[in-house]
């Protein structure tokens, strides 16, 4: 009879290798649509956003538009049709049209709840010269991986580069046609579409060579092993030593490996997945909180209460009533 490898009291080897680590991040993530749509304008104009904390997503259609954003050291962003960017952390800043006006013409303010008129948001005077598709999104409260925060700020893809990736060439194609002459359910569709975007976007962040820290770990063959075996069984009573035998390394060799190529420590990067996964348990099941405290990984549910505190600094009583009254809200 055949028997299954486990590590350290883990999951199947098998349920290990089939583990999609992106995908869970931005399943705990929640990211959910605030804005989505097309904005046309006439020059001169400049439009200021401040800080809002949203995912922004933005493909130019037509004209050029020059993004400033604060953290990005003050150089602009020229975009040109066919162009796209991926802003993962906002920090505010404007786009304006190539005169840089002093003051804005227009001013962003995030709306109460989604905003989902289909028509294209026209902010000219008269025959519109510049165009963009933008959809922002919002972030759940669960901790944030470092796998996604050490990512930059800034993501800037040229309609080259998005045209020599067929997929990210295409889906851009199809959130500007669809904004040009939007259907039933255009807003969601082209929400969905931003979406695939991001999610192709990430996966080229996988194979970055800039050898910084972050998702380039999700395609390294000595690291990876041990990031799918924590995301498959968060609560198993992992060790460095029993993490670094998920990937053939020594326990030296592993950790150094580990702190480079992810940004944290191996343990550390563990205590963050067992709370966002305590997160997603408390949101979506009806689990005792010492029950949900077991399967993360923490022998007593005061060890588990004193972890979430820190981490979220709410009870986890208290984050399940917030989550539960969040998504009593009906949607825009």
């Amino acid at each position: 009879m055949a028997t299954r490898r486990t590590y350290g009291g883990a999951a199947p080897v098998s349920a290990i290798d089939n583990v999609d680590v992106l995908a869970s991040l931005l399943d705990i993530h929640r990211l959910r649509t605030v804005v989505a749509g097309r904005v046309d304008l006439t020059p001169p104009w400049r439009v200021d956003a401040k800080p809002t904390g949203l995912l922004a997503i933005l493909v130019q259609s037509a004209g050029h538009s020059h993004l400033v954003p604060r953290d990005h050291g003050g150089e602009p962003v020229v975009l040109g049709p066919g162009d796209l960017v991926v802003y993962l952390r906002d920090a505010g800043g404007y786009l304006h049209d190539g005169s840089n006006p002093a003051t804005p013409t227009w001013q962003f303010k995030l709306p109460p709840e989604v905003t989902a008129a289909p028509a294209p948001l026209r902010l000219a005077q008269g025959e519109p010269v510049t165009s963009f598709v933008c959809c922002m999104m919002q972030w759940g409260d669960a901790p944030r991986a470092p796998l996604l925060d050490s990512l930059p700020p800034l993501i800037h893809i040229s309609a080259q580069e998005a045209a020599m990736s067929s997929q990210i060439g295409r889906v851009a194609d199809m959130m500007v046609a669809e904004s040009a002459t939007p259907g039933p359910a255009g807003t969601r569709l082209i929400s969905r579409l931003a979406e695939a975007l991001l999610i192709l976007v990430l996966r080229e962040q996988a194979h970055d060579l800039s050898g910084r820290p972050g998702l380039r770990a999700l395609s390294d063959p000595l690291v990876a092993p041990a990031i799918k075996a924590m995301h498959a069984d968060p609560g198993s009573p992992w060790s460095v030593a029993s993490l670094a035998a998920t990937c053939g390394l020594s326990r030296s060799a592993f950790a150094a490996r580990f702190t480079d190529v992810v940004g944290q420590t191996p343990l550390s990067y563990l205590s963050d997945w067992r709370m966002a996964t305590a997160t997603k348990l408390l949101g979506t099941t009806d689990t005792t909180v010492d029950l949900i405290a077991e399967a993360v990984g923490y022998r007593s549910e005061a060890a588990f209460r004193r972890a979430f505190g820190a981490a979220l600094n709410c009870t986890p009583r208290e984050y399940r009533s917030r989550r539960r009254q969040e998504d009593r809200v009906p949607p825009g």
